[in-house]
């Protein structure tokens, strides 16, 4: 799967169980809601991200009463204000862990990781086996989350893409 061309929202979907989507159906595609831990997450379509507590009537609010409660909060968190920018960051300061159904299927799949900045001079590709997409992904995203820190946050790496192996093994 190709995941330079996605909107910021479609790889958070990717990541979030849909039990903890909001408003999915309201929403246009580069943006996203959710609930997480006791907070809510909104995605925005420029892929800025930003997070407060969850009101305790939320099950009663509609969009755009929880529009108005963000507004109106003080105890919102914007990422980028905070210097917070990419996935990965955002994942460990939310305290995500990858949902681990058993249900879900495991492959193999090939990770391919780029610098944004200088595309041309290094490439990461690694492999994870039997894990599933969700995993791959996470694993994906935390991984740019160390490159980028280990430059001294002067790189921007993002997962090119992840590809499911399909070698077959022929038998003699």
């Amino acid at each position: 799967m190709q995941l330079m061309e996605k909107e910021a929202a479609e790889i958070w979907r990717l990541l979030i169980p849909p039990r903890h989507w909001l408003f999915s159906d309201e929403l246009p595609r580069d943006e996203f809601i959710f609930t997480y831990r006791g907070k809510i997450y909104f995605v925005n379509n420029d892929g800025s991200v930003l997070s407060m507590e969850k009101p305790a009537c939320l099950e009663l609010m509609k969009l755009g009463d929880l529009l108005d409660h963000l507004v109106f909060s003080d105890d919102t968190y914007d990422f980028d204000d905070n210097g917070i920018f990419d996935i990965g960051t955002i994942l460990r300061h939310m305290g995500y862990v990858v949902p681990t159904d058993r249900k879900q299927e495991r492959g193999t799949y090939l990770i391919e990781i780029v610098n944004t900045l200088d595309p041309d001079v290094l490439v990461t590709r690694y492999e994870l086996r039997q894990v599933s997409f969700v995993f791959a992904l996470y694993h994906a995203m935390m991984r740019c989350r160390e490159l980028n820190e280990k430059s001294g946050w002067e790189s921007e790496h993002e997962v090119k893409e992840i590809s499911r192996r399909t070698d077959t093994v022929l038998l003699q």
